[in-house]
């Protein structure tokens, strides 16, 4: 018999999917195996059995039965230490793991049980004793070929010492455990808000644990974790049900979700067995078009490596093309631990998904990271991991960056409240970021087979949220709509910036919730005017400021527009000091805050010499700007010199009476730019290796 719950791995790849064997035992009243009448050999059987088959819950239920009759056997003891381990029973795995240590011998043969022990120790709050056994295993950690678990054994020790410096803080949330409606027997996870008053969640709703017999029943028919929506109502969350619409009818093992930017693509895993009996997970994208869903995909074998897991997706932008980066988790090879958290850009234009990539050793560790979630407007990653300095178990950590680029400094654990000693995951922000989900097995939860058995959906508030708003305005002579506005977050060291957050003004008026202690760049954009660009900064600001910016857009004239200051050596094409000067507050500014725009730039001259002079100077002179601006790092196809020699004058070259006009003469002696196309964003902004 299997009963319905997650198994550790499974957790992690899905926090789903289920295996199911079929024994050959008699049911009690509580729906559990009878083993009370089968012989010793028989509980030996059924529990080595279930072990081999992957079968954690079944599996324990006989080395219980087993250990109660064979107490001196340490290697019973310590499987059944085990199998409390994985199924987060953590006190009585403390227990069996602290009886393998005192038997005979018990130490010397399964040393990685006082590692275990200490570790659930950490995972009930017993710091001071968890601690302890941690320094023990550093000399043995010191002797193994695996160099990480000395590196995971300090972590331990310092996070030990960490959560027991947190014991007398204040907590950074205030966390509420979801409605019953939500919260079932078995596992919640992945929690994906959509509004303030939507959720969708995965969940196999069922009242109780669920053993099935595979003699009598196909395993077609056993019950699969779907996706359930929520509302919130009255303050109060719960369940409306079943939620298909981007992922349609299956009998796969559903979860972990994701929505793009855009809203259009959905992204989520599936889960199956292989042949060999393994739960697989991989990466499958519906489509919205037309206002309708379509058929899941599946992603291409590069992302999804044939038996190897590929799940938990999260979606990013990245800085340079504002392209979608999907993130997400694998226990493919070549990472840095089990399961490593992983990404792939998408391409729009081409709709192509590009070669996967680790997110590096600035996130992963030698140990378990999953269930990332990228928040755009901040360029952080939210993810949790066991191999990091934590207060126990699974903790949540945030890092600012994009792809394998992260701010080691950034790196940030969240707190008690949003962590605790048990397994902390899922963790999301609603689009307020004061407010948002997590998943935990933490004590106070729905619980069956243990008091930590199980996952459960969390939502939180941060006691201490601090924001600044701003209100923006978009004019030329008046009140302007149809107006693009880009955010962006500047590095302050490096100035780069990415994209937080873009909209459309309809009409002038726009407002953004900015972080405090953060550099800023507005961009308005409309076609047939020229960008406008703010910086805003909102270091040693209060919530109760708000920030009033005004973007002008000024529209591109249909003829050329004279660049003042340009002057050259006599007779000559070479630009003065005073000329470059004026380029360099003139137009390159210009061609910065405008990268798609393509310009020819002319010069033009007055009537005194040759026409063929004239016109061999002004081409010498034009492609001299050329040169400079190209010199400044504009794209040279974004630049055409041309060259009139006096064919163009703006100006008369002599009055009326035959006598010269210095002022007309001046005036035709002149550098000039006209905008004469456009090049794409794939043309200005090309795809990035």
């Amino acid at each position: 018999m299997r009963p319905i719950l997650n198994h550790f791995f499974i957790r992690v790849a899905l926090a789903a999917a289920i295996l199911f064997a079929a024994v050959e035992v008699s049911f009690g009243q509580s729906g559990l195996p009878n083993t009370e009448k089968l012989s010793v050999r028989k509980v030996r059987g059924l529990a080595t059995n279930s072990l081999r088959m992957g079968d954690t819950y079944s599996a324990l239920v006989y080395y219980k039965e087993w250990s109660k009759r064979k107490p001196d056997n340490v290697a019973v003891s310590f499987q059944l230490a085990e199998l409390y381990r994985n199924s987060r029973d953590y006190a009585h795995a403390s227990e069996s793991y602290w009886k393998v240590l005192k038997s005979n011998g018990g130490a010397n043969k399964y040393p990685m049980a006082l590692y275990h022990a200490g570790d659930m120790d950490m995972q009930t709050g017993k710091y001071k004793e968890a601690k302890s056994n941690f320094i023990k295993f550093k000399r043995i950690a010191s002797d193994m070929k695996e160099g990480w678990w000395k590196k995971l054994t300090l972590n331990k020790i310092e996070g030990c010492e960490y959560a027991i410096s947190l014991q007398d803080s204040v907590n950074s949330a205030e966390v509420e455990h979801l409605d019953a409606s939500i919260n079932k027997a078995h596992i919640e996870f992945s929690p994906i808000p959509i509004d303030s008053n939507t959720l969708i969640y995965g969940s196999l709703v069922s009242e109780e644990v669920e053993f099935y017999d595979l003699d009598e029943i196909d395993s077609t028919q056993i019950p699969a974790r779907k996706f359930y929506l929520a509302k919130k109502e009255n303050g109060k969350w719960s369940s409306k049900g079943e939620y298909t619409d981007p992922i349609g009818e299956t009998d796969a093992h559903i979860g972990n979700g994701a929505l793009s930017p855009d809203g259009n693509r959905f992204y989520f895993t599936q889960c199956r067995e292989n042949f060999q009996g393994k739960v697989i997970c991989h990466l499958y994208y519906s489509t919205k078009e037309h206002g309708a869903w379509g058929e899941p995909e599946k992603m291409n074998d590069q992302i999804n490596l044939p038996n190897y897991t590929t799940t938990q997706p999260t979606i990013g932008r990245e800085s340079k093309r504002n392209q979608e980066v999907i993130y997400f988790v694998s226990d493919r090879p070549d990472g840095k631990g089990g399961l490593d958290i992983w990404f792939t850009e998408f391409h729009a234009r081409t709709k192509r998904f590009r070669q996967p990539k680790n997110a590096g050793a600035a996130v992963n560790t030698p140990g378990t990271e999953f269930t990332p979630y990228y928040d755009i407007s901040t360029h952080n990653l939210y993810y949790s991991s066991d191999g990091k300095v934590g207060i126990g178990g699974l903790d949540v950590y945030k890092i600012e960056g994009e792809k394998s680029k992260w701010k080691k400094d950034s790196l940030v654990h969240m707190g008690k409240a949003i962590n605790s000693p048990a397994d902390d995951f899922d963790f999301v922000l609603n689009t307020d970021r004061q407010t948002g989900f997590l998943v935990s097995n933490r004590e106070g939860g729905v619980a069956l087979m243990n008091a930590t058995c199980c996952d459960d959906i969390y939502s939180f508030e941060f006691v201490e949220y601090v924001n600044i708003h701003l209100n923006g305005l978009v004019i030329d002579s008046t009140c302007l709509d149809e107006v693009d506005i880009f955010l962006y977050m500047k590095d302050p060291v490096t100035g780069e910036k990415y994209l937080a957050e873009e909209l459309k003004v309809n009409p002038c008026m726009f407002n953004f919730t900015l972080e405090p202690d953060r550099e800023y760049t507005i961009e308005a954009k409309k076609v047939g005017y020229f960008n406008d660009v703010v910086e805003v900064n909102t270091r040693n600001l209060t919530p109760a400021d708000t920030l009033n910016k005004e973007l002008k857009l000024t529209k591109i004239p249909k003829k050329p527009i004279v660049l003042e200051g340009i002057l050259y050596d006599f007779d000559s094409a070479n630009l003065t000091a005073s000329a470059k000067e004026s380029l360099d507050t003139g137009l390159y500014p210009i061609m910065i805050e405008n990268p798609q725009i393509v310009i020819e730039l002319s010069s033009h001259t007055d009537a005194k010499g040759s026409d063929a002079y004239n016109l061999k100077l002004s081409k010498e002179r034009a492609k001299s700007v050329v040169d400079y601006m190209i010199s400044k790092g504009i794209d040279s196809r974004r630049l055409t010199d041309a060259g009139y020699g006096e064919s163009k004058p703006i100006a008369a070259n002599e009055n009326p009476d035959g006598s010269d006009n210095p002022e007309g003469r001046a005036l035709n002696r002149r550098t000039e730019f006209e905008i004469i196309g456009e090049l794409t964003e794939d043309e200005y902004l090309p795809e990035q290796d």
